[in-house]
Parts: structure tokens; sequence; C-alpha cells
């Protein structure tokens, strides 16, 4: 398995020997490559978690001090005036007069990743409407009123000190991994599964003595070199069409592989 990796990148023709493989080890490789294309988004993923840390820093810097009295936003100063700060990744709203709605905080974010809110009543979150995100929280806004325990004991000095001194935990990379490796694998095998149905009928018009699944297996190697093209590429743009250029040049290969059958290899 380990040659074959390395004949996918120059040697091709020895890719034949994939069809040898169990299928056991086919998919874990899938599964490799899947991860390899998973690796830009994560990254670009792990990149949007320091701009939010760093733009909650910033937003800690102009939060006043303020407490929760009688389940409502009550500012340490008696005239204080709320305020709507913006930046790359965050909306944030301070309202201790009431005079924005929940809906607001929904409608402010265009372009960001998060909207929050302080209303007179209530903490409210919201983020971009994901089918991830509606999966797991059913809504894309969130919203806690202040009657709710955990935020009995708010205010802006805990809340300036946790964001100063707030670091991204190692599990969050995880889990952005694994939530971009979900996509990407099954991306890849749908892509792969394609590739297979061309490489198929090359080898039914050649008379070649290869199934479908000899031809899925010797594919999943013969992706390896896109895939690993289209990874550096999606490292600085995620605009370009992995998925087509994949299956594409994945037929080439797989027509390079086919070109060493002998004669004894046809029906």
């Amino acid at each position: 398995m380990l040659a074959l990796m390395k004949s996918s990148f120059f040697q091709f023709q020895k890719l034949l020997e994939a069809k040898k493989l169990p299928f056991g080890k086919i998919i874990g490789y899938v599964f490799i490559l899947g991860a390899v294309l998973a690796l830009p988004l994560a990254y670009k993923v792990s990149g949007v978690f320091h701009e939010i840390q760093q733009d909650g820093q910033k937003i800690a810097a102009k939060l006043p001090d303020f407490t929760i009295e009688n389940n409502q936003l009550t500012p340490a100063k008696e005239n204080e005036k709320g305020f709507i700060y913006q930046t790359d990744s965050i909306i944030f709203t301070f309202d201790p007069e009431g005079k924005r709605t929940e809906k607001d905080i929904t409608t402010d974010m265009v372009g960001n990743f998060l909207s929050i809110g302080l209303l007179k009543d209530s903490l409210v979150v919201a983020m971009p409407s994901t089918g991830t995100g509606s999966a797991l929280l059913g809504d894309n806004q969130l919203v806690i009123p202040y009657t709710e325990a955990a935020l009995k004991g708010l205010d802006g000095q805990h809340i300036r000190e946790y964001l100063k001194d707030a670091k991204i935990p190692w599990w969050m990379y995880l889990i952005a991994f694994l939530v971009s490796l979900y996509p990407s694998v099954i991306n890849l095998l749908v892509t792969l599964l394609f590739a297979t149905l061309g490489a198929t009928l090359q080898t039914k018009m050649r008379r070649l003595n290869l199934s479908s699944f000899e031809n899925f297996k010797i594919v999943v190697f013969a992706a390896t070199l896109p895939v690993v093209i289209t990874a550096l590429i999606h490292l600085v743009t995620m605009g370009f069409d992995g998925t087509m250029f994949i299956l594409i040049a994945t037929l080439f290969i797989y027509n390079q592989v086919i070109k060493g059958l002998s004669g004894k290899d046809k029906v």
C-alpha cells in the first residue's frame, strides 16, 4: 500500500497493482485522501477561531461596567448609552435602553460570523444559518433571558477578564477537523464513483479484463496526486472547483495506468 502511495505521484502504470488490495484498505485510503482535502477547510476554520478571539478582546475593551439586577441589564453609570461595535467577524450590541430587539441582532449579521447582543432583558447570539448549525441548535439564533441562573452573576468586569485571558482549547481544532472531514470524504467518494464509471466505460471499449470493483480500487490511488494538488490550491483559495479537477485528472491518470496492460489482459 505504501509503494502504491509513492507510485501514485510518478509511476502511474504501477497503480494496476491496487486491484489486488483488500477492500478495507481501499476504504481506509479514501479516508486518508478525505483528510487531506479537509485540512485546508479546517485551517480556514481555525483562522476564524483566532479572528473571533482577537475581535472579542477588542469588544471587551469597549465594554462598560454593568451588572444584572432584577433580571435586566443595568450599567454602572446611570446615563450609560448603548452602542453597536463591528469587527471583521463580530457585530456586538450593548443595549441597556431596550431600543433593539432579538430580530435586529440577527438582521445585523451581514458578512460576519457572529452577531451578539446584550439586550435589556436577554443575551442574544446569532450565527450563520447552516445545515449543521440548524441540526444542532434548531435555529441560528440563541436567546438566553437574564432570568436564567447561569447569567445571574454576569457583569462587565468578568467578561473583560475572561476574554483577555481566553485561549482556544485544542479540542476546538479537533472538532473543526472532524466537521470538515465528513463532507470532504462524502464528496470525494461520490467523485470517485463517477470516475469509476468513466474508467469502466474505458475498459469496456478497450475490451480489458477489469471489473468495476477493480477499477474503483485503481481509481482511488489514481486520485492521490489530484487530491494533493487540490488541497494545496485550497490553502490559497477555496473558490477552486476541486471536484471537477479531481474527476478529470483522475481519469487522465487512470488512462495512463491501463496503457501498461498487455494482450493477455484483454477479454
